[in-house]
């Protein structure tokens, strides 16, 4: 493995901050995680739950640091059903030694299923089973998407799985998830969210979250409505009727109010683009209520054919 000197990681750590909004205190705290991290101090096991495993695909799109130096370099994985090489009993064996050592960092991408827990297995074991004695023993469980924090696609109404948020299935076990459980969701999660949540989990310690989401409040903390560009056409009433056009995208379908993100600070694509800018209405992939429901589609015509479900008092974004 290659050396990380100290000014990278300082480097790494202001980019970071940099991206989450924080502080010039907060880059070396961060530069602190992740060299943490990447010395083995802290060991992170990746699972996956019932998920299409685009948070992972997200995760290998990031940019300073890039994919290779991420997974090689800086983060200390030691279980990526994905990325790992181990199958079978070594996949067992590996988690099973990791639960008696404790002092680990848990990451999971993707729903629980607890009612079809055939529905779900890693290494020929259900994941409802494989779960519980790792969640007891992380010092810090972080969800992976929006499926892995609020039940997601794969929670929508109808699953005969039961598929929920890991938050409800800790919850279930009677396993607490005060100061241990961060959500951060998104489909896909940014990169640089699960990044910046590690780092500073590994240098700080447990962030600000909301109460409710347990989202950190470092980077879900304002609405995309709020940030978004198209700001000024929702001031003036003035909205877009077909999608192309100029103006607010609230009557094709936006649900901006109901998303709390970094989307339009930080972007996507190493900071090229995102949803609104391309000329899409948000979909809200990082509310709790993302995909929940049947009845509500991600796009609408207009209001007369489908009625708004949130006025602005359901804004919880920081503008007045």
């Amino acid at each position: 493995m290659a050396e990380i000197s100290r000014r990278e990681f300082l480097r790494m750590g202001a980019v970071l901050a940099a991206g989450a909004g924080l502080g010039p205190g907060a880059a070396e705290a961060l530069a602190a995680g992740l060299e943490r991290v990447f010395t083995g101090q802290k060991r992170v096991v990746w699972l996956q739950g019932m998920s299409c495993t685009g948070c992972s695909v997200s995760l290998l799109n990031s940019d300073e640091p890039g994919p290779v130096e991420l997974i090689t370099q800086v983060i200390s994985v030691v279980f990526h059903p994905t990325l790992s090489a181990a199958q079978g009993h070594l996949v067992t064996e590996t988690l099973d030694r990791l639960a008696e050592a404790g002092d680990f960092f848990l990451v999971l991408e993707g729903a629980v299923c607890p009612q079809m827990p055939q529905a779900c297995m890693v290494a020929g074991k259900p994941l409802t089973e494989l779960l519980p004695p790792l969640l007891r023993r992380a010092q810090f469980v972080v969800t992976a998407g929006s499926c892995a924090a609020f039940g997601g696609i794969p929670g929508a109404e109808g699953n005969p799985t039961g598929a929920m948020g890991l938050k409800e299935f800790m919850a279930s076990r009677g396993i607490p998830v005060e100061n241990k459980l961060v959500n951060c969701p998104g489909c896909p999660v940014h990169p640089h969210t699960m990044v910046t949540t590690l780092a500073y989990l590994a240098g700080v310690g447990y962030p600000a979250v909301d109460p409710a989401t347990l989202t950190p409040n470092m980077i879900c903390s304002s609405s995309v409505h709020d940030d978004c560009p198209r700001f000024h056409h929702w001031q003036k009433q003035h909205f877009a009727e077909h999608f192309g056009d100029e103006g607010c995208l609230f009557k094709l379908g936006c649900l901006g109010p109901l998303s709390r993100s970094n989307c339009s600070h930080r972007q996507w694509n190493g900071g090229i683009n995102w949803c609104i800018r391309a000329g899409a209405p948000c979909i809200a992939c990082t509310s709790e209520d993302f995909a929940k429901r049947k009845s509500f589609p991600f796009y609408r015509h207009g209001e007369k054919y489908h009625a708004v479900a949130y006025g602005d008092a359901d804004r919880k974004g920081t503008a007045t």
